[in-house]
């Protein structure tokens, strides 16, 4: 018998989300700069593999790296998040 499952609140579906990811990617790739994938991702941390993801809209950032985006740049999480501010 198989029963149907119902939704748990917690971390929001990637559908629920109200954050552009491809306009965020668009924005992490404008803090790059002329810098390669794979140096900035060393600089932060993180594979150019994941980069790559961020980038193109494909994850949504961690707030850990979403701070440390803010440091480095000198941009607020919410512009980067958003694109205000």
């Amino acid at each position: 018998m198989n029963k149907v499952k119902r939704h748990i609140p917690g971390r929001p579906r990637r559908s629920q989300s109200e954050v552009d990811l491809q306009a965020v990617g668009q924005r992490i790739r404008q803090l790059r700069g002329a810098a390669t994938q794979e140096e900035f991702a060393r600089a932060l941390n993180i594979s150019q593999a994941q980069l790559s993801k961020y980038e193109l809209g494909q994850s949504a950032l961690p707030l850990s790296l979403l701070a440390k985006l803010a440091e480095r740049s000198g941009r607020t999480a919410d512009w980067i998040l958003t694109g205000k501010g």
